[in-house]
Parts: structure tokens; C-alpha cells; sequence
């Protein structure tokens, strides 16, 4: 009798603690607030829980989501659903909707707000993603890592953090993580200053290299793996920054210099690609058959009464606009086509950045802002696709935002994504991903989802250049920080066949 009446007792207080809907309420005919906004984005049906914070007013709060016959009701402001139930609810909705039904509580009387979807595609994203995560500093840059996130789950590592290989007051920077064909086999990223040089991973065999010459302007600097062919290439470049005082966008970080060189691993050779002593040579790209080469192209401004060019620079700033190139490339004679404008954007007024082509080849998207090369600080910059087929573009208009868009790249299957926005505060980046269609058109974008539902309210880092991986790196934080410790191999140059 007693162990009855202790099940009998259980069993009330579980129904007691277990959220429900209310009965009876009154219908708001309003959208509920919710931070961040999922309302009617489009989520592969392997990503992570969306975590969010109901943003009204009340004391209660009740979150029913719904798919097929799968119901999860959770209570609170903050909604973080569990793995299991959250994968019941995706494994339910695929090619469908999941409904979003969020009740609060204020003063005894229950509201209900509008429900919303978000709609489950079967089309599945990468496993993993990888960013560097920087403060928000402009000229020291301490606690700077690349890190690994796994798509599925919250799951954060480190592949790399300057804090490993530092020394006072020797600080050092690390940036321009790249993969081929999205796994970690061949791989590099460069470390600049205290122990510089660019850890490059080639056929898994890690070595610190020395990319500079004296027949370039400078280090490797913004890379592309060729995905076919044993070949990367570069921009080299000559930069610098200035601050604005009075304009919304904070920094200008400006080419002085650039060209672009093509590197070969196995031979330790390098040889400049694109170097015309008029023009900016930047950000290369392959095709996905590894026999085009994209980048971006821009005259010098107007150096009239200026004696230098970083002094032009800052003068006509403005005067920066970039275009998309392309030239043909043989792989068996190493020789270089004749220059293809794939878009004008400087005969638009305008300035086309990070020329990103899609896995199939039909589609490149780009970033566009009035002017420069960084559009990561133009709040003007918005992410566009030109159909390589038919030369038309368009702009991302769901997945655009009034704010800076940029740091963008496709997933492996050419269906997400990835990119860097400054649209929630102006200050820091985060990482928005948004599936496209076969038509090219992107839905609307969607934060990447965290395990803390307020956890960018209190991260001060900014995320960029995130890349999608079908696979973690393999060597360990350590490993590459012995490497970099230790001496670097030199490259040789050899002009580049005509």
C-alpha cells in the first residue's frame, strides 16, 4: 500500500512539472518576438537545436513544436530543446514544416501569438564548419584562435591558438585557414609576425613554409586551393588600414599592392599569375575542374599630387573598385589564358569581393559594397550570385540584411551557404547560413545556433572566414604549434611559362 501510494505521489508531481498548453487564452495576431529569429528560415535536418529567447512580456511562457505526429512543449523564456526530441521533431518534417507555437503568461491571462514554421530540407550540411574567432581590437590581437565547431551538435575544439606560440611583447597573428575540396589533408593557415610563416599541410605532411621572394610583393596571402590539380593560389599583397571618425564604417583596410601567384607543393615553386603594375590583383578562386582561375581586379586611384601610394590610397579610397576576372589555365604546359571580364563591377560603380564559384560550377557568389576590397567593415556590402551560364546576377535578397555581409562559401554540396554579418549589432560578426535553391536564389538566413540561448549577447568575439569541412583536422593544437616553433622551408620562383 505504501509503495502504491509513493508511485501514486510520483506520478502527480511529474505530471505537475511536465509543460502543457494553455486551454484558454486570447490571440494576439502577432509574430512572437524571439531572439535570434528563426521565423520561417529554411534548417538542414542535421543541424543543431535553434535555441532562442521568447523576447515578451509575461511571467510564463509555453513552446509547442509540432511535425507529423511528433509534439515537444517546453516552458520558459528561454526554449532549448533536447537532442532526441529535436531530432524526433527534423526526422518528422523533412520536406516539411516544423510549427512554432509560443503562449505567455502576464497577470493570470495566457496570450497566444501567431505560430510560425521553419521548414526541414532534406538536403543534409557539412559536418563541420571553421572560423577564426577574433576580439574586437584593431591592432593587438592576443587570444586569437581557429576553431572547429561540429554542425550537429554544440561541440567547439580548437585547431589552433596564437596563446600556444607567443612571446612578450612579441605578439603573433594567425589567419587565411583553407582546405582542399573541404578536408584537412591539405590544408594551410598563416602565422605572421613572432615565428611567422604559413603552415601548410600537404598530403598530411605539416611543414612551416617561407613564402616570400624577391620577384613577389609579399607572403602568400589570400589562398585557393586548386581542387583538381596540385597547385594553390595566392594573392600577395601590400595592405594597410585607416579609421574613419565621422563614417558608419569604422576601418578601411586597403590594398596598396597585389598580385596573384600560383604555388606548387611538390616542386617548392612559385610564380606570379596576375601582376600588372596598373591595376590590384586579388582574392583567386578555382573552378571546380580546376582549369579556371577567378579574382578580382581594380585600377590604382588617382595618384595625382600624391608621393606615395599608400598616400593615393588614402586620398581616393573611394576611387577602389574591384571587377571579377577569369583565365583559362593547362594544367599539363602550367600556362595561363588571356583575361576574361566575368563581371564589371567597377562600369556599375560598384566593387565585387571573394569571388566564391559553386561545387557544380554554375553559380559564383560574390560580395558587393560602393567601394574597396574589405567589405566585411561596409555595412553597404550584400552577398550576390551571377549564373556563370547566362552572365545574369542578382542579388540574395532573403538572405541579405542592411548591414555588412561578407566571408562567404558554399557548402560541399552546393546547397548552404556560410557567411560573416555584422546586421545584429554593427560591431561584431557572426555566422548566418541560408540554403539556395537550384535556381540560385538563397531563403531567408538563419544564426548559427548556439547551446546557451543568449549566448551572443555576451561572446566578444567576432567570428570570419568561416569554411565548411566534411572532416576535423587531424593534427593536434600542439603539433602545429612544434612546427611553427620550429625553422621554415623556403620556396623558389620561377617565371611563369608564356
Amino acid at each position: 500500500m505504501k509503495k502504491q501510494l509513493v508511485g501514486i505521489l510520483l506520478s502527480a508531481l511529474i505530471c505537475a512539472c511536465t509543460p502543457s498548453v494553455p486551454e484558454k487564452y486570447i490571440e494576439t495576431g502577432t509574430l512572437p518576438k524571439i531572439t535570434p529569429d528563426y521565423t520561417g528560415v529554411t534548417i538542414p535536418v542535421n543541424i543543431a537545436p535553434l535555441t532562442f529567447v521568447v523576447d515578451e512580456q509575461g511571467d510564463e511562457f509555453v513552446t509547442r513544436f509540432s511535425a507529423g505526429d511528433k509534439d515537444v512543449v517546453l516552458a520558459g523564456k528561454e526554449v532549448q530543446p533536447s537532442f532526441e526530441k529535436w531530432r524526433g521533431l527534423l526526422s518528422a518534417a523533412v520536406g516539411g514544416d516544423v510549427k512554432v507555437e509560443i503562449f505567455s503568461c502576464q497577470n493570470d491571462k495566457w496570450r497566444a501569438h501567431t505560430p510560425f514554421v521553419f521548414k526541414v530540407s532534406g538536403d543534409t550540411i557539412d559536418p563541420y564548419i571553421s572560423y577564426r574567432l577574433i576580439p574586437p581590437s584593431y591592432v593587438a590581437y592576443e587570444r586569437l584562435s581557429i576553431s572547429l565547431r561540429n554542425m550537429s551538435t554544440f561541440d567547439e575544439s580548437i585547431i589552433y591558438n596564437n596563446m600556444l606560440v607567443t612571446k612578450e611583447p612579441d605578439g603573433q597573428c594567425i589567419n587565411c585557414h583553407a582546405y582542399k575540396n573541404y578536408r584537412t589533408d591539405n590544408m594551410q593557415f598563416h602565422v605572421r609576425q613572432y615565428k611567422g610563416g604559413t603552415l601548410f599541410v600537404h598530403n598530411g605532411k605539416a611543414v612551416k613554409l617561407n613564402m616570400a621572394t624577391d620577384s613577389t610583393l609579399s607572403a602568400g596571402v589570400y589562398p585557393a586551393f586548386n581542387p583538381v590539380y596540385d597547385v594553390v593560389a595566392y594573392s600577395v599583397n601590400k595592405t594597410g588600414q585607416i579609421f574613419h571618425t565621422k563614417s558608419s564604417n569604422k576601418v578601411e583596410v586597403q590594398d596598396v599592392e597585389s598580385d596573384v601567384i600560383i604555388f606548387n607543393p611538390t616542386t617548392m615553386t612559385i610564380s606570379n599569375v596576375a601582376n600588372d603594375t596598373t591595376k590590384l590583383e586579388v582574392f583567386p578562386w578555382w573552378s571546380p575542374d580546376g582549369r579556371t582561375l577567378y579574382y578580382c581586379s581594380s585600377d590604382f586611384p588617382d595618384r595625382t599630387g600624391s608621393q606615395t601610394a599608400v598616400e593615393a590610397e588614402i586620398k581616393h579610397y573611394k576611387d577602389v573598385k574591384y571587377s571579377i576576372l577569369r583565365r583559362s589555365w593547362d594544367p599539363e604546359t602550367g600556362e595561363f589564358g588571356a583575361v576574361d571580364t566575368v563581371f564589371n563591377a567597377a562600369a556599375l560603380g560598384k566593387s565585387a569581393t571573394f569571388p566564391r564559384v559553386s561545387p557544380t560550377g554554375k553559380y559564383l557568389l560574390f560580395a558587393m559594397a560602393e567601394y574597396g576590397c574589405f567589405h566585411i567593415w561596409h555595412h553597404d556590402a550584400d552577398l550576390y550570385v551571377i549564373n556563370l551560364e547566362t552572365g545574369d546576377y542578382w542579388p540574395l535578397e532573403k538572405a541579405n540584411s542592411p548591414y555588412a555581409e561578407s566571408y562567404h562559401s558554399w557548402s560541399s554540396t552546393g546547397r548552404w551557404i556560410l557567411f560573416a554579418s555584422r546586421r545584429d549589432d554593427t560591431n561584431y560578426s557572426r555566422l548566418y547560413i541560408a540554403h539556395v535553391g537550384d535556381d540560385g536564389k538563397a531563403e531567408k538566413a538563419f544564426l548559427l545556433p548556439q547551446e546557451t540561448p543568449d549566448f551572443y549577447n555576451f561572446f566578444d568575439r567576432s567570428y570570419n572566414v568561416p569554411e565548411f569541412m566534411v572532416e576535423p583536422v587531424r593534427m593536434s593544437p600542439q603539433e602545429f604549434a612544434d612546427i611553427i616553433k620550429g625553422e621554415s622551408e623556403s620556396v623558389k620562383y620561377v617565371p611563369l611559362k608564356k
